[in-house]
């Protein structure tokens, strides 16, 4: 038996003992009889002892002989005649040894004279068998609750980390195959550019790879590879491009979604400024206020009139913040995307501070 359970066992029916010591104290003043507590004290302990030296084997019993399992009738008359041979014999046990001391250790009667007594209170140790067996599998199902909710909980965890995984492995591809797209096209036509593009592409994929699986990074890290990113569009784009930012210091260290901006600006690039023929601009924002981090992008355009193709709606990159700050924040979290005055759209996350991981 595990030195653990002996403790538990041991100070259990120690601190019983002390119950009951206590129970003849408060019932001797209650009918006027003298309080002997040396003898109050030793009947009490000699009952708790044998009760703790017979516990390792009820509870023996009752992991042998469950009352849980397809033998439910069997095990449960085991249990009964088991339990009234136990207790009778602790009974014996406990009213040889009180009169033995008490008398002066001599016995003075005969098992005859002792058995109205042993007789008349074993129900009390069939009761003390029955809570134990009660008691061990009260216990056993508790415990096996708690295994089954961390189960429970890490399957859930598990799955919500394969499935932000499997969202970001989903951006990732999607972010490079387009900029290889747009580098194929420089290639020929302006080779300068092209091969800019490449080293600035060279840095976002190195920051990726730094990242690793990781599914939170500060804001201050975000927006290094968000810069990364946008230094390629730039380079796209050239003076047609405006880029603006407005971080609130105070947001910096803390923390957001990996990959949380780069797809909102990459949005606002394909489908907006993309598609004009006019300049346009990005504003890259963030703001902490009522515990909650509050990001904004931003984008809008000198023209008025968009391309024909312009694509109106949520892509493959929003679709994916969306589902990534439900899995990260539940319904805490809000993403709004509507237009705006400028002749653009505007993104907007909130993320509660109180799952920043700092």
């Amino acid at each position: 038996m595990r030195t653990r359970k002996v403790y538990v066992i041991a100070g259990t029916w120690f601190f019983l003992g002390l119950i009951y010591s206590g129970q003849s104290f408060f019932y001797s003043l209650s009918v006027g009889r003298e309080y002997i507590w040396q003898r109050s004290f030793f009947h009490s302990f000699v009952f708790c002892i044998e009760w703790g030296l017979l516990t390792p084997f009820v509870l023996w019993l009752t992991d042998r002989f469950r009352l849980d399992d397809t033998n439910i009738r069997r095990n449960a008359v085991i249990h009964f005649v088991i339990g009234i041979s136990v207790a009778l014999v602790q009974q014996t046990v406990y009213v040889y040894v009180t009169n033995f001391v008490d008398n002066g250790f001599v016995l003075t009667r005969s098992f005859p004279d002792y058995l109205p007594s042993i007789v008349g209170f074993f129900e009390y140790g069939v009761l003390m068998y029955w809570s134990i067996v009660f008691i061990h599998h009260a216990v056993g199902y508790y415990r096996q609750y708690q295994h089954e909710q961390r189960n429970a909980t890490e399957l859930r965890s598990q799955l919500a980390e394969s499935q932000l995984q499997s969202l970001k492995m989903q951006l990732q591809p999607h972010f490079l195959f387009n900029t290889l797209n747009a580098i194929s096209v420089l290639v020929k036509k302006e080779p300068a550019l092209a091969q800019k593009m490449i080293v600035r592409l060279s840095d976002c994929l190195r920051l990726t790879l730094e990242r690793g699986t990781t599914n939170k990074v500060t804001l201050e890290q975000e927006l290094e590879f968000l810069n990364a990113y946008l230094a390629i569009e730039k380079v796209r784009f050239g003076e047609r491009l405006t880029i603006s930012m407005s971080i609130e210091e105070s947001s910096l260290p803390l923390f957001v979604p990996t990959f949380i901006l780069q797809p909102l600006a990459e949005n606002s690039i394909r489908h907006g400024i993309a598609q004009r023929s006019g300049d346009g601009w990005i504003g890259i924002n963030s703001s902490v206020n009522s515990n909650m981090l509050t990001l904004q992008v931003i984008d809008g355009g000198t023209r008025n009139k968009r391309a024909k193709n312009y694509y109106d709606g949520i892509g493959i990159g929003l679709e994916n913040t969306q589902k990534r700050l439900l899995q990260l924040y539940g319904t805490e979290a809000r993403f709004d995307f509507r237009e705006n005055e400028k002749n653009g759209h505007t993104v907007i996350i909130e993320i509660p501070l109180k799952h920043d991981e700092s």
